[in-house]
């Protein structure tokens, strides 16, 4: 049996307000079936940006590193909302 996936990604920079200052991240959308993830470069580490079950923003990361400002992890999670809109 042949499992078919129709993946699509999409790369753009992503901007972000952020302690009165406008950054830019470079970012994916990766698209599968009827779900998606939003992949964010911050500091040389990429980020997972995926709704859980009550359809807020979880982040993940893989292996470890220096913590991540909390407050820069909600301005982007408010500019992927904002570009959904």
């Amino acid at each position: 049996m042949q499992l078919l996936l129709n993946l699509m990604e999409h790369f753009f920079s992503l901007p972000v307000q952020f302690k009165g200052e406008a950054l830019s991240f470079p970012a994916r959308l990766i698209t599968f079936g009827h779900s998606f993830k939003f992949y964010v470069m911050v500091d040389k580490t990429e980020l997972t940006f995926e709704k859980d079950d009550e359809g807020q923003y979880r982040v993940l990361r893989e292996g470890t590193g220096p913590e991540m400002d909390r407050a820069l992890l909600e301005a982007i999670i408010l500019s992927l909302e904002d570009i959904q809109r």
